[in-house]
């Protein structure tokens, strides 16, 4: 029988959904994590806002080993910490997932990279558009996700996307929602994620 590597070991507590990716990513970054690292982060995602000393006592480690393990994570694994707001009681009704098809894969380099410098500073000063990624499936190129206080202002960024863009689009379509809570069945949260273990 074939012995287990320590970075196999260490991979079984990750979701089956983000092993692939994660050993075809580099190794030394696989080399800075072990289990007790994955474990606060998952911690980390269900709530953020224990101390080191509560997130110790869930672990089952020192207060002084968490601290150690959250600055190693914060420096090079952490995006940030954010709170998810109660979006209907801060005034936003619809969430829109605008799925875009573009020329720039087609464009030869130097004009792609001057495109997607275009397109990234475009996106930086969008406050309510929350993600922007380049990916491929039905057609589309990629996927922006804003939100919006009402169905006018969706009209306006529809209308400001596609002018202000329009010599990389060749189509954009959107999905909008109301974010109301009878129409949510189940609301975004990172926390789901570490019940995938």
């Amino acid at each position: 029988m074939q012995k287990k590597s320590s970075d196999d070991l260490e991979l079984n507590i990750i979701p089956q959904a983000i092993r692939t990716t994660i050993r075809n990513s580099q190794r030394c970054t696989m080399e800075k994590l072990k289990t007790i690292d994955y474990e606060l982060l998952w911690e980390l995602m269900k709530n953020s806002r224990r101390s080191d000393r509560q997130l110790a006592e869930v672990l089952g480690t020192s207060q002084p080993t968490v601290t150690r393990r959250r600055a190693n994570l914060e420096k090079d694994f952490l995006d940030g910490y954010t709170a998810i707001p109660k979006w209907e009681k801060i005034g936003f009704e619809l969430i829109a997932f605008n799925f875009v098809k573009t020329n720039i894969k087609y464009a030869k380099p130097e004009l792609r990279k001057e495109a997607l410098k275009k397109v990234e500073e475009w996106m930086a000063k969008q406050p309510n558009v929350v993600l922007a990624i380049a990916g491929q499936g039905m057609g589309w190129d990629g996927i922006c996700v804003s939100f919006h206080k009402r169905y006018p202002e969706f009209a306006e960024f529809t209308r400001k996307f596609n002018s202000e863009l329009s010599d990389l689009l060749i189509d954009c379509q959107s999905f909008i929602a109301d974010i109301n809570p009878a129409t949510i069945r189940k609301p975004f949260h990172l926390k789901y994620l570490a019940e995938t273990k």
